[in-house]
């Protein structure tokens, strides 16, 4: 059976996984590739179906 996790470990957990998956030492370049992706001259045109997949998958951004 699992075991709870008090709220403010489950939040420093959450916090500690942010800080791994988005580095700040990286946050200039992903503002940046996020402003370049925004200011296309072609929208992206997808489904909300769509949208959410590439939101969720976790493995997306290694392979571009």
């Amino acid at each position: 059976m699992a075991r709870e996790i008090s709220p403010q470990k489950r939040s420093a957990r959450l916090e500690e996984l942010i800080r791994i998956h988005f580095p700040p030492e990286e946050k200039e370049e992903r503002i940046a590739r996020a402003l370049e992706a925004l200011n296309q001259d072609e929208p992206i045109r997808l489904t909300p179906e769509q949208w959410k997949w590439v939101a969720e998958d976790p493995e997306l951004e290694d392979q571009f």
